[in-house]
């Protein structure tokens, strides 16, 4: 299974690497590992900063390891591995990095995976070596609003509310007005435009709660140093915004 995807506008390249560049002030130079690498994006980035490391790109899928060995990055070691698989030795990396792969471990594999995955990564980074995880956060319950300006998009919304199989997708309608929770609302606003429905709806991008990741690290034993939080980029939904209204002044809990 391929465990790391970008998800809005998957060709920006721009995009990709303004994401890539949050991560950077916080690698510690050395032995660098990239844990479900995708093809390469952030891997470019870190070759680009850090070019006397050594970087590991882990992942389980061929074909995009065959991207990776295509961007003749020569620092850049990728290999075939699962990262629920015990692929290295223990106090290897200085580095260790998580982007936006969590949540395709949770989808497939549940808080087990995600306990399993941290574990790993605690194993193989030397003592005071860095974990970085870059991933999407659920915010905590609330119901909002999304008003959906064309009609393809209501069909895709139907779609998404049959066939989202994490869980149950539950709304009301007022007027030309979705009620939802807002995990949910912005579940579908990460997938609306996706070419990969099936996969799409296999997956959650909102699983945990900022608290509930504090409590896993603690557990896996990682001490956390530093947190930063991001919104959708400015310009990302502005675009999305074309497409969509969203009201988040409702406060009630949605049951």
């Amino acid at each position: 299974m391929k465990y790391n995807r970008e998800h809005d506008n998957p060709c920006d390249q721009e995009l990709l690497e303004r994401r890539s560049e949050r991560i950077i002030p916080f690698v510690k130079e050395g032995k660098i590992i990239e844990l479900g690498c995708g093809y390469g994006a952030t891997l470019s980035v870190l070759s680009k900063h850090f070019p006397h490391s050594v970087i590991v790109g882990l992942d389980i899928n061929e074909d995009d390891l065959k991207k990776i060995n295509e961007r003749n990055l020569g620092n850049i070691i990728p290999i075939k591995g699962d990262i629920l698989q015990e692929v290295f030795l223990e106090s290897t990396f200085d580095t260790a990095i998580f982007k936006f792969a969590l949540h395709e471990v949770y989808s497939s594999h549940g808080n087990d995976g995600i306990e399993k995955a941290l574990s790993n990564a605690y194993k193989i980074l030397k003592d005071g070596g860095i974990l970085i995880i870059y991933e999407h956060l659920r915010p905590h319950s609330k119901e909002v609003g999304i008003r959906i300006k064309e009609d393809i998009y209501r069909i895709r919304f139907k779609k998404f509310s049959e066939e989202f199989l994490p869980r149950r997708i539950r709304y009301r309608i007022e007027g030309e007005w979705i009620r939802l929770d807002i995990a949910d609302c912005l579940e579908f606003l990460t997938k609306y435009h996706a070419l990969d429905w099936k996969d799409e709806m296999k997956e959650t991008h909102f699983f945990y709660t900022l608290e509930e990741f504090q409590q896993l690290l603690l557990n896996a034993k990682f001490n956390i140093k530093k947190m930063k939080k991001y919104r959708f980029e400015q310009d990302v939904w502005k675009k999305k915004m074309l497409t969509f209204d969203v009201d988040f002044k409702k406060n009630q809990n949605v049951t």
